[in-house]
């Protein structure tokens, strides 16, 4: 399940702030102002700590096998 942004209820998958343990996301952290205030760690703002990376897309599978051998 992917974390929600606290502000916009919006799915992502790197939080852009965190307000004590909420996510916030990277657009409206950005319309907020919040980004500037996390980097002073002003107040429970904070950057997170952890990145997290999209999957690797899987090779396809070939739906019919191929028969080369004649």
């Amino acid at each position: 399940m992917k974390p929600r942004c606290a502000l916009c209820d919006r799915p992502m998958l790197n939080p852009a702030v965190l307000i004590g343990a909420l996510p916030v996301g990277p657009k409206c952290a950005r319309r907020a102002g919040l980004l500037e205030l996390a980097r002073k760690r002003i107040g429970r703002l904070s950057l997170p700590s952890v990145k997290y990376r999209r999957p690797e897309p899987q090779e396809n599978l070939n739906l019919f096998d191929e028969d080369t051998e004649q």
